[in-house]
């Protein structure tokens, strides 16, 4: 019996009338799709599905086509029933309590971490949007259950806050319970809840806070799968890449700087971002293998070790070279030949090649566009030295803040845990960071050495 499955992965690109890439049951790592559907700006819009997707939270659906009627907030109404106020005191109550809960907004004030889970969800129509706030969560969160509890958490410091938290009417949803994405960058993970319970012990500033730490990591992620997968069997899954970033308030950047460079900046990614659809491709298709029961995505370096076997990595290899020849029948002359592998690392190439000849360009191009797209808060263009990576203040100091957390560092120390965050600063740029924080008395200055200075914490 073979050990690829290759029935299963040309049933696959059978599902629609003619030859269709899918990924089939192999679990996903991202939730792009190949037509024109972006997500661009702040991740604010997509918190309430975020969380959702943590909690196993929903909202109960209530009978209100009355209270709609008569232009009424079913939530007000509910909140003011529990104080059971009378008369002129009852509507002055709910404008109170209108003014205090939207002010101008369409949706709630986040005054507290729980209403994240009342936050309205993506449009109905949206799909797109759904699946992105999914794989964050199941990305970057990985159920690590101390986040659910920080939005599960009703405890508050008020009577007001009690009174709304407990008129927002939520139950657990089980259907939620499936999981679609897997986490290929544990370290990630790891770092980002690190940051994220950090942050949540300083209510205000993670209220403030959240969106931009989310689209930053969920960012970084993408970006860093490229970078690994770019590396085929030598991608080091276990640290960031650091990709070099500008501070938006640097003016003018050279294409001398590395935050410019095709080699450092973004630059990078932005012309190898076609190549991540085939990517994930190859690897979903050379997961496809009968004892890979539970659907897992295996990574290049995750196959070798996997077929490590002598004998077992043999049949592996002498199955991908049948599968790279039958691929070339399916989608015809468009893919060239390719010659029999002579190992693992090779044929993983040769199939690369193959669906990436077999795919459609405009369908790489799309799927590529969604990093630049969704990582549009932290990118900027400068005329000729085209789109970079940047930090705004609020970045920065985010960073900062998360880095240092509640111990001041050397400064040395806060541009490594940049590093492991995904952000490399060229000596321009440090220095700015650090005449940035001096301004702001984050520094604590013992000599005139640099290796002497020290970072404060900054909440």
């Amino acid at each position: 019996m073979p050990i690829l499955n290759a029935t299963e992965i040309a049933n696959n690109l059978y599902k629609k009338k003619s030859p269709a890439h899918s990924e089939g049951e192999i679990k996903k790592v991202l939730p792009f799709t190949t037509t024109k559907k972006y997500v661009k700006g702040s991740f604010q819009p997509l918190l309430g599905d975020y969380v959702r997707n943590i909690t196993r939270i929903k909202e109960k659906k209530k009978r209100t086509s009355s209270l709609d009627a008569l232009g009424v907030n079913p939530l007000i109404y509910s909140i003011g029933q529990s104080i059971n106020s009378e008369g002129l005191l009852q509507h002055e109550l709910e404008n109170f309590l209108q003014y205090y809960l939207y002010g101008e907004l369409e949706d709630i004030k986040l005054i507290h971490p729980y209403i994240y889970n009342y936050l309205r969800g993506s449009d109905s129509d949206n799909l797109f949007r759904r699946k992105v706030a999914k794989c964050a969560a199941e990305i970057l969160v990985n159920n690590d259950q101390r986040i659910a509890t920080i939005f599960r958490d009703t405890e508050t410091e008020d009577v007001l806050s009690e009174l709304i938290i407990g008129a927002l009417d939520c139950t657990t949803d089980d259907s939620f319970l499936e999981t679609e994405y897997q986490c290929k960058l544990n370290f990630l993970n790891k770092l980002y809840c690190e940051d994220f319970i950090y942050i949540s012990r300083h209510n205000e500033y993670f209220i403030k806070s959240l969106p931009f730490l989310t689209q930053f990591y969920f960012f970084n992620y993408v970006c860093q799968l490229l970078l690994k997968f770019e590396q085929f069997n030598n991608g080091d899954y276990t640290k960031s890449t650091p990709l070099y970033y500008a501070l938006d308030w640097e003016g003018v950047i050279s294409k001398r700087r590395k935050a410019a460079s095709d080699t450092e900046g973004f630059k990078r990614i932005k012309q190898r971002a076609p190549l991540l659809f085939p990517h994930v491709h190859t690897m979903s298709q050379m997961s496809t293998f009968h004892e890979n029961s539970e659907g897992s995505f295996f990574t290049y370096p995750e196959l070798i070790e996997y077929f490590s076997e002598p004998e077992k990595k043999q049949e592996y290899l002498d199955d991908l070279n049948k599968w790279i020849k039958q691929y070339r029948e399916i989608f015809g002359e468009r893919v060239t030949p390719k010659e029999q592998a002579e190992d693992l690392e090779t044929a993983f190439r040769l199939l690369f090649e193959s669906i990436k000849e077999g795919m459609n360009e405009e369908a790489r191009n799309n799927y590529g566009k969604n990093i630049e797209n969704f990582g549009s808060e932290f990118l900027r263009t400068r005329g000729s030295s085209g789109t970079i990576l940047m930090l705004n203040h609020e970045m920065l100091l985010l960073l900062t803040a998360v880095s240092v957390k509640d111990k001041r560092i050397p400064i040395n120390q806060l541009f490594s845990e940049y590093e492991k965050r995904g952000v490399a600063l060229d000596r321009h740029s440090k220095k700015v960071v650090l005449e940035t924080l001096d301004n702001l008395n984050f520094i604590d200055k013992k000599s005139d050495s640099g290796d002497a200075q020290y970072v404060k914490p900054i909440l």
